[in-house]
């Protein structure tokens, strides 16, 4: 008889609500990946308008230097929006990352059971087999006897 582990489907169930939760987790660092994307684009923006102003300024041309105060505003205004959806996100992933580490902690008890259950098992088998020897061993033994006690 083989072994059969009686939390067996727990165990799976465990797996797989641990994969589920580190495919959250990809998902999120792909999120917060995307959002530092656009935070470091719009701060390059944001530098070159600024090189962009000072030139202007430079070379006299006030009529152009007007309208770079609104579009740095509004460059500044995006950029901090998305700092604090940055943030938003990095909390999310925070607490995946510890609802990933109560189902790990889940999935290794589970994983010790099994173990412990299997050495019971493989120690109940030896004992046994080894009943089993010594019976094959002593029947032998008295056939052996018997034989010698005919001859």
């Amino acid at each position: 008889m083989a072994f059969a582990f009686r939390f067996q489907s727990l165990l799976t169930l465990a797996l797989h609500e641990e994969d589920e939760v580190k495919r959250r987790l990809a998902v999120k660092d792909g999120q917060i990946n995307e959002v530092e994307a656009r935070i470091a684009r719009l701060t390059a923006e944001y530098d070159a308008a600024m090189e962009e102003k000072a030139q202007a300024l430079l070379a006299g041309r006030m009529d152009t230097i007007r309208l770079f105060h609104p579009y740095l505003v509004r460059l500044q205004k995006t950029r901090e929006y998305h700092e604090e959806e940055k943030a938003r996100l990095q909390a999310q992933r925070e607490k995946i990352v510890a609802e990933l580490a109560e189902k790990r902690r889940q999935r290794k008890i589970y994983e010790k059971l099994r173990e412990r259950d299997e050495k019971a098992y493989r120690q109940a088998q030896q004992r046994l087999d080894q009943k089993r020897l010594d019976g094959f061993i002593a029947r032998r033994d008295q056939l052996d006897r018997e034989e010698e006690g005919n001859a």
